[in-house]
């Protein structure tokens, strides 16, 4: 069973909030559609992909991208929104199994995983987190999403930070990875969208170290 976020307090978003777009925001409809696909963490237990499965059949969501230089060299994470299966995903991973990376396997829930891959070309570790999300939870991305589509483009580059190789975001809607313009009013909507994705994860990664 995968854990659910239902016992969310925040209120209803409206008006200039939740604008209107690609991403359906009518709460009627989206409690009327049930999730699709979803599997236990433990059915990709022996899947070795480049990008974790759980991230590339993300047809309909949202994907923040990490990897790290530096002091974080030879990590890589994926945080990512799954409307379709209604799945909050982490993907945690690591290049040299660093220890504060590895999770402690008798520490595991039904919905957590640790795997090894090396489809990318070099070994690497995954620990992959699951949890369930709301019709709510769904509607709450959906605004977020579409009032970062709707929001004006600016010509300001993002931040990264020193210890950053590579960080991005990505919208996907009917697979496709829509157009997100740099600029500081879509940054910070990113930020708030990067934060929802995170929050509902965070405590069950870490009850794992």
């Amino acid at each position: 069973m995968l854990m659910d976020n239902s016992g969310s307090t925040t209120p209803p978003l409206s008006g200039k909030d939740c604008p209107e777009g690609p991403f359906e925001t009518d709460l009627e409809k989206l409690s009327d559609t049930p999730p699709h696909g979803r599997a236990p963490a433990a059915s990709q237990q022996n899947t070795n992909n480049a990008v974790p499965i759980e991230i590339s059949r993300i047809l309909h969501g949202g994907v923040s991208f990490y990897q790290g230089g530096l002091m974080n060299e030879g990590t890589v994470t994926w945080y990512a929104f799954d409307i379709e299966r209604r799945l909050f995903v982490a993907v945690l991973g690591s290049m040299d199994n660093r220890v504060h990376r590895i999770p402690a396997a008798e520490k595991l829930s039904a919905n957590q995983l640790l795997r090894y891959t090396d489809a990318a070309g070099y070994k690497r570790a995954e620990f992959v987190t699951l949890a369930e999300a709301t019709p709510v939870q769904v509607r709450e991305f959906s605004c977020l999403a579409n009032k970062l589509l709707a929001s004006e483009a600016g010509s300001s580059p993002q931040l990264v930070p020193q210890d950053t190789i590579k960080k991005t975001f990505s919208l996907l809607h009917g697979g496709k990875s829509l157009d997100l313009s740099e600029g500081i009013k879509r940054s910070g909507i990113i930020g708030e969208l990067e934060r929802f994705i995170k929050q509902p994860l965070q405590e069950l990664i870490l009850q794992t170290y």
